[in-house]
């Protein structure tokens, strides 16, 4: 995977996050951020997708979420390869 592009809305306190990040020179990207910044909402995210369970927004749960999480090829992003 060289490429990774996120496009979520409503994950567990995440209003909007749209990012691609870019492996095609490193096998790691480091996320530094205060408390309170979306940290472990988008590990939850991940940790759903490796799981198969859809995500949510724990505190409003009748917004819908939007998780979209691509491959550079467009793909979406299977579990084995979180």
């Amino acid at each position: 995977m060289k490429t990774l592009a996120i496009d979520l809305e409503h994950c567990y306190g995440i209003r909007r996050l749209t990012a691609t990040l870019d492996f095609s020179k490193t096998n790691a990207i480091a996320i530094y951020a205060p408390n309170g910044s979306m940290k472990t909402s988008l590990a939850q995210t991940f940790q759903d997708i490796a799981t198969g369970v859809a995500s949510k927004d724990r505190i409003f749960p009748a917004r819908v979420c939007t998780r979209n999480v691509k491959d550079e090829t467009g793909a979406d992003l299977s579990k084995d390869s979180v």
